[in-house]
């Protein structure tokens, strides 16, 4: 019989492990740079770890690593078999290179080739270190917590799907620390076993972290506690965003990512532009097409790019306004984008000299460019005719006329499949009075207003997983900001087959002094609206959002009541004095039930946490006493070096020593004697500390004393022994 650790079929199973784990690390890296070839990555893996259980000596195994790393080289991107002459060629080129790029410090001059060999590298230092953990140490636990962390990070900051590997690294990790935990007992204690006992050990270890495994996946869940830091930690980048991509808190500001909307919002008032117009102006970036169910995207389909001089008239599909309400705005730039910020009505862009500009008609976004390079404009001019809508033309819109449309707004109609039927139904309710399209349009624009909707910024949950982000907001929380009220607008006009879009950039700002005609435009005035298109008419823009007006001015040219109804007044609730205190009545008694009052209200709304405290001291006592063994001796040396030349106190040491070799694991027999057990103990450390301890602690128990110049000489060996029992 050997030792368990000696077991081919045992530390084949470790090895076979240590595998899985490693392949965790790799297959993030694969996904995420999109590098391909994962299987050539694993083989190599997998090879470094067969040779190192077959004990192969470094002089063969090492050649052989060297080798398959220039056969996978070539394999990957030369195409080449091993022993071609353009493999050779291209390795030493590709050699000169490197070392050139190295010995400038350019960084991004080293080629693929050298950075695969370098991951190469990378991977076979990883597989010696578990080789060493696994057959050496017996201890995995430093890299198991690494890759626990390592797969967290990337589940929680990049597009890597964490969770289902997430259970698989705990499962093996836990099964593989638990049979090196059994090799490392069975190598202290000399304990021996066959493949059978080996079973009988890895069986119930084995059932137990699979059991955990499918209980845990299959049980229900709480939701978060706490919102999600994540988006909170990003807002502080720098970078913009109009959505949090997590139950958390964003940085408001222009954002490109609008997949997933939702979450609450910290101010930020950075300026991002000023403005010297007229009349403040809604400053128009680009729309979306595609709603998710979550959130917006581009459909991606293909429209043509108009490319404009500088100075020469845009043709929008938006309407312009008549040449005699023409007017210009000069725009002066703070943070810098790729593309121009312009008002309803625009004519034509005026800049730098030689800039010229793209516009794409699928998102309505000016792109700059000079010389063919991307152009971040810091000052140009804007010419524009802001566009007023017959009255007239729009109360004669009909429903019939959505029917007869072209093709082309399909796009502008688009749900998702599972959009909840409530949504329509909704949108039908508000407009079933409505004549016109735009009096449809009006009346869903008009509803956020009275309904007990509330424009906030914070405290905005996200939608879970099955839940439509519209449905949330229109019937369950009514609290957000211009993305709820926009989407849930622009969802339902399509669910009435009107056509609309989801259009962001910023609203007019603030003017910086009155009657200045300069509006100072900041992060703050980051925002979205609709544009939704009435038959014959053409594209017109509504703000659904409380406390915005943004919409397109009406010419009345029709003699009818436009006022909108009246929202009855809700009366000012009367302030009531406060009872004067009787006599004699000092007011502690109120003050104390405003404490009593304002403490309930604390520990009401911050129940959940108070609890959690008594739970996380208790979760520390109990770890702090599972791992006494380690951190207690640290107590003891000290403590009893400090009782000098006092028999009782030796007698103690020694029961706490004791005690200590228990917890270690060389457990006293019954019936044992002490000089019997302290024999074992100085063969397990190899010493002869017990056996002098326990002849002295005899002589003490049968009436001896033990003088202050013994007790010195015995402490050296009593803190040796218990130092060990750390280990």
């Amino acid at each position: 019989m050997n030792s368990i650790s000696k077991q081919p079929l045992f530390m084949a199973i470790l090895y076979l492990l240590a595998f899985f784990l490693l392949a965790e690390w790799l297959s993030p890296v694969i996904e995420l740079t999109s590098t391909g070839h994962r299987t050539v990555f694993l083989v190599f893996i997998g090879a470094g770890l067969l040779l190192s259980y077959l004990k192969c000596p470094w002089w063969i195994s090492g050649p052989l690593k060297v080798l398959y790393m220039l056969w996978a080289v070539g394999y990957i991107f030369l195409e080449n078999s091993f022993f071609g002459e353009g493999l050779w060629m291209t390795l030493t080129e590709d050699f000169r290179k490197n070392f050139s790029a190295l010995a400038d410090q350019n960084w991004n001059g080293t080629t693929d080739i050298f950075r695969t060999i370098l991951f190469f590298v990378l991977l076979w230092m990883a597989v010696y270190l578990l080789h060493y953990w696994v057959g050496f140490r017996s201890s995995i636990f430093l890299f198991y917590a690494l890759t626990v962390i390592y797969i967290a990070v990337l589940d929680t900051f990049t597009t890597y799907p964490g969770n289902a590997a997430i259970i698989r690294v705990m499962v093996i990790g836990l099964v593989l620390a638990g049979l090196l935990h059994l090799a490392r007992w069975s190598r202290r204690h000399g304990f021996s076993v066959n493949s059978e006992k080996a079973l009988f050990f890895i069986g119930p270890l084995v059932v137990m972290v699979g059991i955990a495994a499918i209980t845990a996946m299959y049980l229900p869940k709480a939701g978060p506690v706490w919102p999600d830091p994540v988006p909170y930690i990003v807002s502080y980048s720098g970078q913009g965003g109009s959505g949090t991509a997590g139950n958390g808190v964003g940085r408001i500001g222009y954002g490109v990512d609008d997949s997933q909307l939702g979450g609450s919002f910290v101010g930020d008032d950075s300026p991002v532009f000023t403005a010297e117009v007229t009349d403040g102006q809604y400053w128009k970036v680009e729309s979306r097409d595609t709603y998710t169910g979550k959130g917006w995207e581009m459909s991606g389909e293909a429209e043509a790019v108009t490319v404009y001089t500088d100075g020469e008239t845009l043709a929008t599909d938006f309407e312009v306004g008549p040449e005699e309400d023409a007017d210009r705005a000069a725009v002066s730039m703070q943070q810098s984008f790729p593309f121009a910020l312009y008002p309803y009505g625009l004519e034509s862009l005026a800049m730098d000299e030689g800039a010229s500009y793209e516009y794409n008609a699928a998102d309505q976004r000016i792109e700059t460019f000079r010389n063919g390079e991307a152009l971040e404009p810091t000052d140009y001019a804007a010419a524009y005719s802001e566009p007023a809508f017959s009255l007239s033309a729009l109360r004669a819109t009909t429903r019939e006329d959505l029917a007869g449309l072209s093709l082309e707004f399909d796009r502008y109609k688009q749900l998702p499949s599972d959009l909840p039927e409530r949504v329509r139904e909704l949108a039908n309710e508000i407009t079933a009075d409505a004549g016109s399209v735009y009096d449809m349009t009006a009346a869903i624009e008009r509803y956020f207003g009275s309904n007990g909707f509330e424009y906030s910024q914070t405290d905005i949950p996200m939608p879970d997983d099955n839940q439509d982000y519209v449905d949330q907001f229109l019937f369950e929380t009514k609290r957000g900001y211009c993305d709820n009220f926009s989407t849930s607008m622009v969802v339902m006009l399509r669910s009435l087959d009107i056509p609309a879009r989801w259009v962001k950039g910023f609203n007019e700002g603030e003017e910086i002094a009155a009657g200045s005609d300069l509006y100072q435009i900041t992060n703050n005035n980051a925002h979205s609206w609709v544009e939704a298109y009435m038959p014959g008419v053409g594209w017109m823009v509504f703000e659904p959002t409380i406390g915005f007006d943004g919409g397109s001015d009406i010419d009345f040219d029709l003699d009818v009541d436009t006022t909108e109804p009246d929202t009855p007044e809700v009366p000012e609730r009367p302030e009531v004095e406060p009872p004067l205190p009787e006599e004699g009545d000092t007011g502690s008694a109120s003050e104390d039930d405003s404490f009593g009052e304002a403490l309930a209200a604390f520990v009401d709304k911050h129940k959940g946490k108070l609890l959690l405290v008594p739970v996380i001291l208790l979760v520390i006592a109990l770890l702090l006493f599972w791992q006494r063994r380690k951190w207690l001796p640290k107590v003891l040396i000290p403590y009893y070096r400090r009782k000098k030349g006092e028999s009782d106190s030796f007698e103690k040491a020694y029961r706490r020593l004791l005690k200590q070799l228990d917890r270690y694991g060389i457990r006293r027999k019954q019936g044992e004697t002490l000089r019997s057990y302290a024999s074992y103990v100085d063969s397990s450390f190899g010493t002869q500390d017990m056996s002098r301890l326990t002849k002295a602690y005899e002589a003490l128990v049968y009436g001896g004393k033990v003088s202050s110049e013994e007790w010195e000489e015995l402490r050296e060996s009593w803190e040796n022994l218990i130092n060990r029992t750390r280990g």
